[in-house]
């Protein structure tokens, strides 16, 4: 059946299913395909594409999936050179900075923040969100909890975790929005939030053995872990887990990177290398080498590893620091107010 002679709901239909950087050369085909994007009929049917994502390198340069190529990404409003994301949210996204806390209660004492949660369809006119900061004394875990549609926002402190942990990795949102995994550091272990409770759990799961530089990351209901394993101190492989839903069982082994790639992302420095950086958003995992500008892509949707090229130009302080937020193209980009890329 040729494209004109389908109703018009059925091409809303199928188009709503491609990435909004896809759609946007699909607006300059014709009159009739603008006015289509363009329509709020077809905007209430979109909803975030996992390959819609630029991976922030610096305020001006983004890894972009679709694509496979680092573009100049200007988001709107531009990002502040001097002010880098502190915490950022799975989709969609919201960054959160140092600025942007100014206008909130401190800080509880001796607190740092670990994650943003945001609503799955948040309204256009407003932004709800809650942060979640925790302390880690040595001898215990404390959350506290701040939810910006409070009228009064203020920190909430939460049940007390008796565990010693030398700090909190990254923390992974679940589908449900209902609970955070976090990444217990020295030593190695998955805590659970509830953020409606506010009480924490230490599942007993074994953690994989000689793991470093991990990162969780949620897939359909399903809790991933990536890291590198070490022996005798040298990084020898990157690893990808899934937790088993019996867990008795644990962390189950599901990728492994291949040794090609491998190569790549260590810059043939192997025996020094150790470390690396980790950044995700539905099921696209990106791991960055800012020191030497390497950067390897992971899709746990299809089990595939992908090299992609070298980041040149950037200094390795810069991209550490931006490096780990994503960010998501709005409706905007259909009606022609913003450029994905120039």
């Amino acid at each position: 059946c040729p494209w004109d002679e389908l109703p018009a709901h059925l091409q809303e239909r199928i188009l709503s299913r491609l990435p909004l950087t896809a759609l946007v050369p699909v607006a300059a085909v014709s009159r009739a395909l603008r006015r289509l994007l363009r329509s709020p009929a077809f905007h209430a049917l979109l909803s975030q594409h996992r390959l819609d994502a630029f991976f922030l390198l610096s305020p001006r340069l983004a890894f972009h999936p679709l694509s496979r190529r680092l573009l100049q990404v200007p988001p709107s409003p531009p990002l502040d050179p001097s002010c880098p994301p502190l915490i950022s949210s799975a989709s969609p996204s919201f960054l959160v900075t140092a600025d942007s806390l100014l206008r909130l209660p401190a800080l509880p004492d001796r607190s740092y923040l670990i994650a943003v949660v945001v609503p799955p369809s948040p309204s256009s006119s407003s932004r709800d969100y809650t942060l979640v900061a925790v302390t880690t004394n040595g001898a215990a875990v404390r959350s506290y909890s701040l939810d910006s549609a409070d009228p009064s926002p203020r920190w909430v402190p939460g049940a007390e975790l008796p565990l010693p942990f030398a700090i909190l990795g990254n923390a992974a949102v679940a589908s449900d929005r209902a609970r955070l995994f976090v990444l217990g550091r020295g030593p190695d272990a998955l805590l659970v939030l509830d953020l409606e409770t506010r009480k924490w759990a230490a599942p007993p799961v074994v953690m994989p053995h000689g793991l470093t530089t991990a990162h969780l990351f949620v897939l359909d209901d399903r809790l991933f872990l990536v890291g590198g394993v070490e022996r005798l101190g040298v990084l020898e492989r990157v690893v990808v887990w899934q937790l088993d839903n019996d867990e008795a069982v644990g962390w189950v082994e599901v990728a492994a990177m291949p040794p090609e790639v491998f190569d790549e992302l260590v810059a043939g420095r192997h025996g020094s290398f150790w470390h690396f950086q980790a950044a995700d958003r539905m099921g696209t995992l990106c791991l960055y080498n800012a020191l030497d500008g390497r950067l390897v892509m992971f899709d746990a949707v299809d089990c595939v590893w992908t090299m992609m090229p070298r980041v040149s130009g950037l200094g390795a302080g810069e991209s550490q620091m931006w490096f780990g937020h994503v960010l998501e193209p709005g409706v905007d980009l259909l009606l022609g107010q913003r450029s994905p890329c120039s």
